[in-house]
């Protein structure tokens, strides 16, 4: 699968609404959005804790209300032209067409779990389609507890250093369908993963050439800023497999 990461945010703002209409135009399996809670409980689509680098104005996600983010506007290298407003996670899973899917990144704590799972139960898709991913170990446990349908990764960065076999125990103890990281080179990393059971996932992968070894490797998707030249190149590759 390929994923596109934040949207088209190559050439779009990141996590708008344009990003992730241009991904479905680009034929993307899915899209990836960052998503934190707000002060009255709404879901919304940012990656940082505050708006400053997004919008050129500072608000801390968590002390503002749905209402305060939306007075803001997103801006894109300096330029605030867009006229873009940062989405909600309901207006950003009315983008996703049928049978496609979404990964949801929570970037917040354990406090968005019950808030995330009731706003799921609103949507009509299946639950195939909607993939929960987290850094905090301890997310992924508690929405597998309350509801182990939807898939879940835990995310990796290779920066952290760990020790591959105890992060392969720690996906495994809390529940987690795979493993999401930014390795790049170590097809090893990625063969012990698959062999516990777990799937590999690669993130956020633009070289063209990387993303064809991970697939061939076995990554089940790639998460990628530019979708179309990966799409491009694995296309082009399939049409010559006799």
């Amino acid at each position: 699968m390929i994923i596109a990461h934040r949207g088209v945010s190559f050439t779009l703002p990141e996590n708008s609404l344009p990003a992730f209409e241009a991904s479905w135009e680009q034929g993307v399996d899915g899209i990836e959005g960052d998503f934190h809670l707000t002060k009255d409980g709404e879901i919304v689509c940012i990656h940082d804790d505050d708006t400053e680098r997004v919008c050129n104005t500072k608000a801390i996600i968590h002390n503002s209300t749905l209402q305060d983010l939306k007075e803001l506007e997103l801006s894109y290298k300096g330029d605030s032209n867009f006229n873009l407003k940062i989405p909600t996670l309901f207006e950003v899973i009315q983008t996703v067409p049928k049978g496609k899917k979404i990964f949801i990144e929570i970037k917040c704590s354990t406090e968005i779990v019950s808030p995330l799972l009731n706003q799921l139960l609103k949507f009509d898709m299946n639950s195939d389609e909607i993939v929960i991913i987290s850094f905090h170990s301890e997310v992924i446990e508690m929405l597998k507890a309350l509801d182990p349908k939807y898939k879940t990764q835990l995310l990796y960065s290779c920066e952290e250093d760990r020790d591959i076999d105890g992060l392969i125990d720690e996906a495994i103890k809390i529940k987690a369908d795979g493993i999401s990281t930014d390795n790049e080179s170590s097809k090893s990393f990625l063969d012990k993963v698959i062999a516990s059971g777990l799937e590999y996932h690669s993130w956020t992968i633009d070289d063209v050439d990387v993303a064809s070894q991970l697939i061939h490797w076995g990554s089940s998707s790639i998460t990628t800023n530019d979708p179309e030249p990966i799409i491009k190149k694995i296309r082009s590759q399939r049409k010559y497999i006799p």
